[in-house]
């Protein structure tokens, strides 16, 4: 799972894009043995349900997104020991859009019961995180 937003510039499209190789190397997987990636944005107010599947696509076709109000966003964050943070750009005050997101870097790993069971730090490599997520849980078989 990865915290983040579709008008990111950096940090989301070069982690998806890693995501979405590393989910290309389980492809041959059985689908149970498969390791689910999810896309939670974290800026409900511009990613709707439409927009962000649209651009978690453009990574790998398997990638799932979801949202949700803020301080339901900000509960489970806090839960997993991340934040996240608005950030105004120096002409907010005239444009509301001219904002960014201060947001975790990490790829967090839940078991299949839901269960946080670690992080992966980067530098992310597609082809180490099958190995870290076998460190990380004994559930999933890769």
């Amino acid at each position: 799972m990865f915290f983040g937003f579709t008008s990111c510039l950096d940090i989301c499209p070069s982690t998806l894009t890693i995501l979405g190789q590393a989910e290309k190397h389980r492809e041959n997987l059985p689908e149970t043995q498969r390791p689910q990636v999810l896309f939670v944005s974290i800026n409900p107010d511009r990613d709707s349900p439409l927009r962000l599947s649209g651009y978690a696509r453009a990574f790998h076709k398997n990638i799932l997104t979801t949202t949700a109000d803020t301080p339901a966003l900000q509960r489970f964050a806090t839960a997993l020991g991340l934040r996240f943070r608005k950030v105004p750009g120096k002409s907010y005050a005239e444009n509301p859009l001219d904002d960014t997101m201060d947001h975790p870097t990490a790829i967090v790993v839940l078991d299949p019961q839901g269960h946080h069971v670690g992080m992966i730090h980067p530098p992310f490599n597609a082809e180490e995180i099958p190995t870290d997520l076998q460190k990380l849980t004994k559930e999933i078989t890769l």
